[in-house]
């Protein structure tokens, strides 16, 4: 099982302005679970459509996971505090990895 402190958005876009969420997720059996302050949800591994990570303006690594329900956006932190986050470089990239893992 994999897990790691991360930010979330659930919604088609990410941007600058956009707020993110501060939570936790994991990889299990079931698929991959996220949960925030107010919130957990699950999207199970035969509902994962695509799963894809870029740089997000030059700041860190994101991962999209696209997915039958909708689309969502993390990324492993060292740090939040409010809207700013320190980016998990090599955890986001272990994390993307795990994804594709999982959904292939």
């Amino acid at each position: 099982m994999f897990r790691c402190k991360i930010f979330f958005h659930v919604g088609p876009e990410l941007s600058l302005k956009t707020h993110a969420s501060k939570g936790e997720a994991w990889i299990d059996g079931f698929g991959l679970n996220v949960k925030g302050a107010d919130e957990k949800f699950l999207i199970p591994q035969a509902d994962i459509e695509k799963v894809d990570m870029y740089r997000f303006h030059g700041l860190g690594r994101v991962i999209q996971v696209d997915h039958r329900k909708g689309r969502l956006f993390l990324a492993a932190t060292r740090l939040m505090i409010g809207q700013f986050a320190l980016v998990n470089f090599f955890r986001t990239g272990k994390l993307y990895r795990a994804l594709l893992d999982m959904s292939t």
